[in-house]
């Protein structure tokens, strides 16, 4: 069976803003396009934060030939993220609660790890793990890796996917 992954906004992000822009390596564009139609999985809201760049939303509409995820599909397994987060001592409320809180509705990490939870998924991210995460001193956000780590998901950096996916341009 083929591993399957989800990426993160960031990932998408870095591929078409920070290091693998179109007009410089049209390779990479085209050798993407097996890999995420075999191995990724896209949710709608992962959609959604890249739709500031018109290049990007229309290169996937022409070029991901799978069904996107609704990621509201997975209200439930959003919830239990959200637990997770709200009951561990090592973050304060605004993790939650604040505008950029994971409880606010449009923000993708909870519900890419909803997602990823529920179908079995890696994740990959440019997040890194908080090293210093102790309930000593709260943290006001949570990061990816992290939670992910508290739920059994494995997560994964951009590098660490091309290596998997044998990506080679």
């Amino acid at each position: 069976m083929t591993e399957k992954y989800l990426l993160d906004s960031n990932v998408y992000i870095n591929f078409y803003n920070r290091y693998y822009q179109e007009n410089i390596f049209p390779s990479f564009w085209r050798g993407i396009i097996p890999i995420l139609n075999q191995n990724v999985v896209i949710p709608k809201i992962v959609i959604d934060e890249n739709y500031q760049d018109i290049w990007f939303a229309n290169w996937i509409d022409l070029n991901y030939l799978l069904p996107i995820l609704n990621q509201k599909d997975y209200l439930h397994e959003w919830v239990d993220v959200l637990s997770c987060v709200g009951r561990n001592s090592c973050y304060k409320d605004t993790a939650l609660e604040s505008s950029r809180g994971w409880a606010q509705e449009t923000i993708a990490d909870p519900w890419i790890i909803a997602i990823a939870l529920k179908e079995h998924l890696t994740i990959v991210t440019s997040e890194k793990r908080n090293p210093n995460l102790t309930s000593i001193n709260p943290c006001k956000s949570a990061k990816i890796p992290d939670i992910c780590d508290e739920l059994g998901i494995r997560c994964i950096t951009m590098n660490r996917f091309f290596t998997e996916i044998g990506l080679i341009v």
